[in-house]
């Protein structure tokens, strides 16, 4: 994927983080089992997708940031760096809809009846020179044949760079470069979060003493790959013990702790929402691999294996099995 890299790699300046050997493992709540959702930006959006579409039993609400199509890259990282992310009008989403059937028919994902109930956010721009905004149409047209129509909402009037949006954090809206994370007064997190859940009450403060590391050797290691650690953010009154809902965050490529510290756990804008809506915050986090994976992405391009996209894949299951921890 010479051409991301490329950008990329002028932007490698970030500091290591600071790892404490004695983290505590993930907890659990008391959650709603009926409101458990997803989303993610770059990488981390092919991969939100992946896990709704794979697992779509558990999971009632997706939010795609600058992603694109299931299976997009069909295995093939040199597909998911020409056509996925610079030539999308050349992606037939009829081979990804008869691949999903086909996965489906044998187990491999979820039925694809269950995306009919599913919330679905759909957030791109024209500015983006990293992910073409095609990228999402070609999702929505994946989407048009298994979701209700209804159901799916699409945001392409920002002007913003690659990254994710957000209200007063980051860089310039139109300069997307560490931390991917892009000032634009708009809360994208926030919109996502409305998406999946109808009508919440207003933002309120973020709590840093509810943002809790916790251990990922639970769940997988540099061979998953998973960082070593993680975050979720968990509202006082969901500490309390009263019932929640459940959001999963996933961070893009060159935004994991190696790269920019917990700055997508923190200034994202999602702890705001969470904390007066009854709402848990799990932000899991890739881990870089030298040759493979250099700058953490999520694996939407088959790193992992030619499994990646189903229950099987290795970072999906510890997704999956994170999500299953957090739960009561």
């Amino acid at each position: 994927m010479s051409a991301f890299f490329a950008l990329l790699i002028t932007t490698l300046f970030a500091s290591q983080p600071n790892q404490s050997p004695t983290t505590a493992p993930l907890g659990s709540w008391k959650v709603d089992r009926n409101a458990i959702s997803i989303s993610g930006v770059s990488s981390g959006g092919y991969m939100a997708v992946q896990m709704g579409v794979a697992y779509s039993k558990n999971i009632s609400a997706v939010a795609s940031v600058a992603g694109g199509i299931y299976w997009c890259s069909e295995g093939d990282s040199q597909k998911a760096q020409s056509r996925c992310m610079g030539q999308p009008q050349g992606i037939d989403s009829n081979v990804q809809i008869a691949e999903a059937r086909r996965l489906a028919d044998e187990g491999q994902i979820d039925s694809l009846t269950n995306i009919t109930r599913q919330k679905i956010y759909l957030y791109a721009s024209v500015k983006d020179s990293v992910i073409h905004a095609l990228n999402s149409e070609k999702l929505e047209e994946f989407y048009k044949v298994f979701a209700n129509p209804s159901q799916i909402t699409t945001e392409k009037s920002i002007v913003s760079a690659h990254g994710f949006p957000t209200l007063s954090s980051g860089n310039p809206c139109q300069m997307g470069f560490l931390p991917w994370l892009l000032k634009c007064n708009f809360d994208l997190a926030g919109e996502i979060l409305k998406s999946a859940y109808g009508s919440l009450n207003e933002r309120g403060n973020f709590e840093p003493k509810n943002l809790i590391k916790f251990s990922q050797g639970d769940f997988g290691d540099e061979k998953t790959p998973l960082y070593k650690e993680g975050w979720v953010y968990v509202p006082s009154e969901c500490q309390q013990g009263i019932q929640c809902r459940l959001h999963v965050a996933l961070h893009g490529c060159q935004m994991n702790p190696d790269f920019i510290q917990d700055k997508f756990a923190t200034l994202a804008g999602y702890n705001e929402w969470a904390e007066t809506n009854r709402i848990i915050v799990l932000y899991p986090q890739s881990a870089k691999i030298p040759k493979d994976n250099p700058y953490a992405c999520w694996d939407w391009f088959g790193f992992t294996g030619p499994n990646y996209m189903t229950k099987s894949g290795s970072q999906m299951s510890a997704l999956k099995n994170m999500i299953e921890k957090a739960i009561q």
